[in-house]
């Protein structure tokens, strides 16, 4: 009697001691389920280069007292420093091709760096004032080695500051914010979640072409 008084507790702990194993294997199925980290859909690519417009030796068309000031610091998303030209070299035409390419089409003579990639929000160089930019993404542009200098050639873009398109397009809106100190901004409005891009340029017209690949 005296053993068969002992074999009941042994028989419940074995019996708790597999049940404690099944909770546990269940708790550690569920735990070890993947883990929510950054999506492979989030586009974190940065795309830089320039472009030289027009001669940049050549000399001014009409004569200056005061030359374009160059940009000494640039933000450190800029790849490259505005180098001094012997005219000024301005955006012209900002031009929506479709529903996914946005064209800066550039007049002037020397050289000028562009900048493109994803922004969490859309701020304007030098200041913290934000942008509220439609859509659901903002790809921003900058292009350093600009002027809002005219010249006898050409006359720098004056707007608007806000191109739309369609709301199901690719590309919903461009804004375009030119700036005295050498660097123009441009926060395109994307209708998808950071959808792949590519940057071209061209020579005539002197133009850097933003693609948005269709969603």
């Amino acid at each position: 009697m005296y053993d068969g008084h002992r074999s009941a507790p042994v028989a419940l702990s074995i019996v708790g001691s597999l049940l404690i194993g099944v909770i546990v294997g269940c708790s550690s199925g569920e735990g070890s389920g993947p883990i929510d980290g950054v999506s492979a859909r989030t586009n974190f690519s940065t795309v830089t280069g320039s472009l030289v417009v027009g001669d940049p030796f050549a000399g001014p068309s009409a004569p200056t007292e005061v030359l374009p000031p160059a940009v000494v610091e640039l933000p450190p998303s800029l790849e490259g420093a505005r180098l001094p030209s012997a005219s000024p070299v301005a955006v012209t035409e900002v031009v929506l091709g479709g529903e996914s390419t946005v064209e800066y089409r550039l007049a002037g003579n020397g050289p000028v760096s562009y900048t493109v990639r994803y922004v969490d929000e859309a701020v304007r160089y030098a200041t913290s004032e934000p942008v509220a930019v439609p859509g659901k993404s903002v790809l921003q542009v900058d292009l350093s080695g600009t002027s809002t200098e005219s010249d006898e050639t050409f006359t720098p873009y004056a707007g608007p500051e806000r191109v739309r398109s369609a709301a199901d397009s690719n590309v919903v809106s461009v804004d375009f914010l030119a700036d005295p100190g050498g660097i123009s901004q441009s926060f395109i409005g994307v209708g998808a979640e950071r959808p792949e891009f590519t940057v071209t340029t061209t020579d005539n017209p002197a133009a850097v072409i933003v693609t948005v690949e269709p969603r």
